[in-house]
């Protein structure tokens, strides 16, 4: 369904008042493939490339070099017909819940906006498929009627993933989606996550530094580092056994679940 092929990526030069600074590398030639109902972890620390990568992905970043592949067609040569189909079913859930929707919208308004886009739908099918929508997700249908302030982290967050999939999307980006949330919210928005997956035939393209989130998820995973591709695997359980430096990072990262095996820094005053 999507691939990636030989994507590099730096930052134009930048002025200074005394020299020009010089490109900025972001991305070196990275490949991989992402096949139907798959769910694919990009995992990576901050500021490991991978979020910029996500952007390329979308078609938000056109890359220095390389191609971004849906369903063979180029996303950045493509006509602008094309692209308005690709954007249908490429869909993303973003990290921060709130920031990505419009406050003074209602839910049913938030969730119905792609609707308005891609369907000719009546407003009493507009309605319907908005309540059928909220109801995949967990909520009420009276819960359209409410604004984002009026929702926890968990719950907004359940809009954005209803909002994603109202047009039957091929592939999601799931950008940090959890990892804003608290662990209750994580277990809860991933298990829907999985459900959605299976019932809608998904795809999903799991950006995250969280390990047990993506081992919860994901059926394969890739670790990208200082802007490469370091590791890529389908078995979970040799990760965890791998000495790469970077996979080896993100395993110490893993806060343990309980307080007392937590290590404690003790400041002086």
């Amino acid at each position: 369904m999507l691939e990636v092929a030989n994507i590099s990526h730096q930052y134009a030069n930048r002025s200074h008042w005394l020299r020009r600074i010089p490109p900025t590398p972001v991305l070196n030639n990275i490949s991989f493939t992402l096949e139907k109902g798959c769910c694919l972890g990009l995992l990576g620390m901050s500021g490991a490339g991978k979020s910029t990568l996500g952007n390329i992905i979308l078609g938000l970043e056109k890359p220095t070099q390389g191609q971004i592949l849906f369903e063979g067609q180029d996303l950045y040569r493509v006509n602008t017909p094309t692209r308005h189909r690709i954007r249908r079913d490429l869909q993303v859930v973003f990290q921060d819940c709130y920031s990505a929707v419009n406050p003074l919208m209602t839910a049913a308004q938030i969730i119905g906006e792609p609707l308005d886009n891609y369907e000719k739908l009546t407003s009493v099918q507009h309605k319907q498929r908005v309540k059928q929508l909220l109801e995949q997700v967990g909520l009420r249908a009276e819960d359209g009627n409410k604004r984002p302030h009026q929702f926890s982290g968990g719950q907004l967050q359940r809009i954005n993933i209803a909002r994603a999939i109202a047009l039957n999307p091929k592939l999601i980006v799931l950008d940090e989606s959890v990892s804003s949330l608290d662990m209750v919210n994580q277990m809860q928005i991933l298990s829907l996550l999985a459900e959605l997956k299976k019932t809608h035939q998904l795809s999903y393209l799991f950006v995250t530094h969280d390990i047990r989130a993506a081992m919860t998820i994901c059926d394969r995973v890739m670790v990208i580092d200082q802007g490469e591709l370091v590791y890529q695997d389908d078995m979970h359980q040799s990760m965890m056994q791998s000495n790469h430096p970077a996979v080896q990072k993100l395993i110490a990262a893993i806060l343990p679940e309980h307080p007392s095996e937590r290590i404690v820094f003790d400041h002086q005053v």
